[in-house]
């Protein structure tokens, strides 16, 4: 843009400022970014220092049109200024945070005295029936539909997340839950001290519609370094998250749910295909259906659901891989349902917009998720994985793999050509360019179970040792139980109840659906 035209901008933003005062110091941010770009450094430095003396100053983003700025002694002056205002409120949002610090660890006490008490119940049987049953009660001292709270992975690893109540939140009532994952995640190079800028992060029509649709919300955070794409290291936040968000409220087990956003709806994947069993259903908005740190074994996916929403114009993964994925996944006995949003809709379109579209979109992705209800007795799994640390899903696990041995036909791989992809800085640009949806980087086991009438049937491939978790929802206890691996009888007699398993199980999980009284785990010859 040359120099007139840098001038007229400058002008425009002067004259939208005083169309709007509540934009106005936005505007001046506006007309000092065009003048930085003009080297008008006199009126760049002028409206900078207006915006810095204003109350946007710490949300303020001074990018590299001011670099040539940045040695100059008045420059380096009123960024010094928007540092101290920065570190004063970060201070005042430790400051009052501590409350709700104390009020979580008051919750969880709660949760841990209760438990305490109820597994006193010596008869093992009775102990399931209560558990099955009894809640932990809470005093919810704290008032509103906005809560932080803090979930610690290790000394030194502490994710903020919001926890957004129902708007008429009942206490003595159990709700379903939905975590809801942000996209961005190779740009957070640092954890906030508190969960409080979710609505712009993560999307406000995330936020109403889960208010509107009576859930329990929660949004975490993650870097880099520790989210729920990649690498490993931060996997474990989601599943963790659920577990003690279940500790602090009263959560319908049967309905649990996991979403988001571009890599939010990528990890919402993941643990589709990786780690489902706390979930019922799973959906994402501009997703890109792949593990990214090992292989996508797409027929786990048969074990749950999965709601995808496509825009057409998304370099993030095309429309028309969405279309191949779905009718793959048809072929497949896959419930996955697919929703294309076209009109030249980019990657950003659907979390930032606030037209009809965009709401009914959320609406009718809420109004599915609620259709869907976890069942973690089915009568038939299917599980596959590359590493063990995901080797579970319901009632069976692989705990160790055996890939000196040939694969089975129904283990190979399963994959499909992508095209259709798109530019990141120009979406309207189409490349001629095909890929593999999915990778394999390492050897793989699976197994298919199943079991009827007190007889447990599975057939392993690469897979060294495997663990079936029981429940009297599964078994009849009065009567022998069969296991068969691969053809032979590997197991014939009475199950007990473990009480101490039970208790163990329970008071990690919180789960009052999926209790498991006991477990057999089998070498695989």
């Amino acid at each position: 843009m040359g120099r007139q035209n840098w001038k007229a901008a400058i002008q425009w933003a002067l004259k939208a400022a005083e169309a709007d005062p509540n934009e106005k110091y936005w505007r001046y941010l506006n007309a000092a970014d065009f003048a930085s770009r003009d080297k008008d450094a006199e009126l760049a430095i002028h409206y900078v220092s207006l915006v810095v003396d204003s109350n946007i100053s710490t949300n303020a983003y001074f990018g590299k049109s001011f670099d040539w700025l940045r040695d100059d002694p008045r420059w380096k002056t009123l960024m010094e200024k928007v540092d101290q205002a920065r570190q004063r409120e970060r201070q005042q949002r430790i400051q009052a945070s501590l409350p709700f610090r104390s009020y979580q660890k008051e919750l969880l006490a709660q949760t841990d005295q209760q438990l305490a008490s109820l597994t006193k119940t010596t008869s093992a049987p009775r102990l399931y029936q209560q558990l099955k049953t009894t809640r932990p009660k809470h005093s919810y001292s704290r008032t509103g539909q906005y809560q932080y709270a803090w979930l610690r992975l290790a000394d030194s690893l502490e994710f903020p997340y919001l926890v957004q109540l129902p708007t008429h939140f009942d206490a003595t009532k159990t709700y379903p839950l939905v975590v809801v994952l942000h996209g961005a995640v190779s740009r957070q190079t640092a954890l906030p001290d508190v969960a409080d800028s979710t609505t712009a992060f993560f999307g406000r029509l995330f936020m109403e519609q889960a208010a509107q649709s009576g859930l329990i919300a929660v949004f975490p955070y993650s870097t880099r370094q520790y989210n729920w794409m990649m690498p490993d290291d931060g996997f474990g936040i989601v599943p963790e998250l659920v577990r003690e968000v279940k500790h602090l409220y009263s959560i319908d087990d049967r309905r649990v749910y996991v979403t988001g956003h571009s890599n939010g709806a990528t990890g919402a994947f993941s643990y589709l295909v990786k780690q489902p069993s706390l979930f019922a259903g799973f959906s994402g908005l501009n997703n890109r259906p792949q593990v990214r740190t090992g292989g996508t074994f797409l027929k786990n996916a048969r074990n749950r659901s999965f709601y995808n929403v496509a825009t057409d114009y998304d370099y993030y993964f095309p429309l028309e891989g969405h279309r191949a994925l779905t009718k793959l996944t048809k072929t497949m006995g896959i419930d996955w349902q697919n929703q294309e949003v076209v009109g030249h809709r980019a990657h950003g379109y659907l979390i930032a917009a606030k037209d009809s579209t965009t709401k009914q979109v959320y609406y009718q992705l809420f109004a599915h998720m609620l259709t869907k209800q976890r069942n973690p007795f089915q009568a038939s799994l299917y599980w596959a994985c590359d590493d063990v640390k995901n080797g579970r899903c319901d009632w069976l696990e692989i705990n160790q793999l055996d890939t000196i041995h040939a694969k089975s036909n129904g283990q190979l791989p399963i994959n499909m050509s992508v095209q259709g992809w798109r530019s990141v800085t120009d979406p309207s640009a189409l490349s001629d360019s095909t890929s593999q949806a999915f990778v394999f980087p390492r050897q793989s086991g699976a197994v298919q179970g199943r079991y009827a009438k007190n007889q447990f049937e599975l057939t392993t491939s690469q897979v060294g040792s495997l663990t079936i978790y029981l429940s009297p929802e599964m078994i009849n206890l009065g009567q022998p139980l069969k296991v068969i691996i691969n053809g032979k009888q590997v197991y014939n007699a009475p199950i007990q109840y473990d009480r101490a398993f039970l208790v163990e199980q329970y008071a990690k999980e919180m789960d009052h659906q999926a209790l498991w009284i006991n477990r057999l785990t089998f070498r695989v010859n």
